[in-house]
């Protein structure tokens, strides 16, 4: 990344023209061609344990001007703190906090109640965003819960950690009985961070070129990680190429290429294969292969599928599961051995959140004497040139000569609070200051399986725009889909094709808590025609219906927009 203006000007642009591209897939529609219903019933948007952690809530390029309200805090301050209810009623611990890999945000809090809470010393994991923070004689966490409510969020144990990083490990169709009832349970905790990890993250699907491939070598200029309210924080990258030009590329989600050794950084010669994005004003293209010296990384098939959609990340030869891939426990930080550009540089002392946002601020190292000359003295580094490869490395994109003109990390955290000395650490190394912006606020911690059909849940995002089709027929019968215990059912329509052997098509049509509330539009034996597109629900692909046309008229179950008709208001 540079701080010159032109750079600026650039990631403004582009800024500009994911937020077009989030507009397009996520902005409900008003308008529909048939309302099933005098008035639909609008469904909530989910609370603490819904099927998705907490989106970073901006759309900005992360090149932003520092915010003054932060407050900076050691995880150290926020580890083991106590969580009381809006009584002042002590109800839990924080026993740890759950990062997305690359964005350094807190997306899950793990909490350890008492038994006095009712629990038996059970832990939980909650999104971040449903606390406050509540400063004063005693610094704690609020949180609006009951015992009862806490029970049915997802379960943390160290095991099940462990096993995330096991990506034969299928559990994503597990379904509940009496006799998997605690196996289920078990893996409760996979499975909600499968869900999320599966979520949306390609700004581009849909808006891609296949039949447009170029391939860039050059030198890597800048490395920006542009922030979305929608797709998560993108990697892009500036190519100088071996004929004097410049190329931006694509790359992906942060914590897809920045868990890899391939991560690019400033400076490192490069290959990658493209694809077009026809549309986009600064000729941005999205990268396919990534190459370096020593290390190779997979972005998308030829066609433009990411690969970070896939169940399991392959990354240096070694296979893990996609949750693995994403998240990273804050406790394992700290002491993890740090990487400038290929040379041992020190250890992780500290890791600084601004507390507001739930984001690493900067990590705090203990430097290498032999490498950096230096004793005791502890170095800041900033997130936004950090990464944190799946081996337990974090590799910094920094020379020795940036890390030592770096200020030392002072006592009092406060004083990074005023911009002055945090804009000292960005200049040191060459970045501009991130813009922190407190996440997105929580309901209540009511468990919601209904989170996984809403307009940005994962059932929706992760329709294929390229899998269009339509189905004539007639109807054999409507029923119930039943699926793991994190999604409620879905109302299916089974339809025998017309003039193709008998061929039968099962097609999801909503969520069963909404069309159980509408009239019946269609029933067996009545001629019907369907547009659908594929989705994935726990680890299976299912057709679901965008329009319907039967006797009765059409109806519009998922707009143009990607909006579909149960969260309408």
């Amino acid at each position: 990344m540079r701080g010159d203006e032109g750079a600026r000007r650039t990631a403004e642009k582009k800024t500009r023209f994911v937020c077009s591209h989030e507009r397009r897939f996520t902005l409900n529609s008003r308008y529909h061609i048939l309302i099933l219903t005098a008035a639909a019933v609008a469904l909530a948007a989910g609370g603490v344990c819904t099927a998705s952690a907490q989106s970073p809530p901006v759309l900005t390029n992360a090149s932003g001007v520092a915010a003054p309200a932060v407050s900076f805090q050691s995880s150290k301050v926020l580890i083991d703190r106590s969580v009381v209810n809006n009584n002042g009623e002590e109800i839990a611990n924080v026993s740890d906090l759950i990062l997305d890999r690359g964005a350094g945000r807190i997306e899950y809090v793990v909490i350890k109640t008492g038994t006095t809470f009712g629990m038996g010393g059970r832990a939980v994991a909650i999104p971040y965003g449903s606390f406050r923070w509540e400063q004063g004689d005693k610094d704690r966490f609020v949180l609006a819960s009951t015992a009862e409510q806490l029970k049915q969020c997802p379960e943390y144990t160290p095991e099940d950690w462990k096993s995330l990083k096991d990506a034969s490990t299928d559990d994503m169709n597990t379904t509940r009985d009496d006799k998997n009832a605690t196996r289920d349970d078990k893996n409760a905790l996979r499975r909600r961070l499968a869900t999320d990890a599966q979520a949306s993250s390609d700004p581009y699907s849909g808006n891609l070129n296949p039949a447009t491939k170029t391939h860039i070598s050059g030198e890597i200029m800048s490395v920006d990680r542009v922030r979305t309210s929608t797709f998560g924080e993108q990697v892009e990258i500036t190519v100088k190429t071996t004929d004097g030009a410049t190329k931006r590329v694509a790359l992906g989600p942060s914590w897809y290429v920045n868990g890899a050794s391939a991560a690019p950084m400033r400076g490192d010669k490069v290959e990658i294969d493209t694809l077009a994005l026809p549309r986009d004003p600064n000729e941005l293209t999205a990268g396919t292969h990534l190459k370096t010296a020593d290390h190779e990384l997979h972005l998308r098939d030829s066609d433009g599928t990411p690969a970070w959609a896939l169940k399991s990340v392959v990354a240096d030869g070694k296979t893990y599961s996609t949750p693995f891939s994403r998240y990273l426990l804050l406790s394992h930080l700290p002491g993890m051995k740090v990487d400038c550009r290929g040379n041992e540089c020190g250890k992780v002392q500290d890791v600084i959140i601004d507390q507001r946002s739930g984001e690493i601020g900067f990590l705090s190292i203990d430097p290498n004497e032999n490498f950096l000359g230096i004793g005791d003295t502890k170095r800041l580094i900033p997130w936004s040139v950090a990464t944190v490869t799946y081996d337990g490395i974090v590799r910094i994109d920094a020379s020795k000569e940036m890390v030592l003109a770096s200020p030392e990390t002072p006592s009092d955290l406060a004083l990074l609070n005023n911009g002055a000395q945090g804009e000292r650490v960005y200049k040191a190394f060459g970045v501009p200051a991130p813009k922190f912006t407190a996440p997105h606020a929580a309901s209540s911690v009511t468990p919601s399986s209904e989170g996984a059909w809403n307009a940005r849940g994962p059932i929706v995002t992760a329709m294929e725009a390229n899998s269009a089709a339509t189905f004539e027929g007639k109807v054999v019968d409507i029923s119930d889909v039943k699926f793991g215990k994190d999604v409620t059912p879905a109302r299916a329509m089974r339809i025998k094709m017309r003039g193709d052997n008998g061929a039968e098509e099962t097609i999801l049509i909503g969520p069963v808590s909404y069309m159980a509330n509408q009239k019946a539009f269609c029933k067996a034996g009545d001629a019907v025609k369907v547009d659908a597109c594929r989705t994935m629900i726990d680890g299976r692909k299912y057709w679901i219906a965008r329009s319907i046309d039967c006797k009765d008229g059409r109806v519009v179950m998922i707009d143009g927009n990607n909006a579909p008709v149960w969260s309408q208001p």
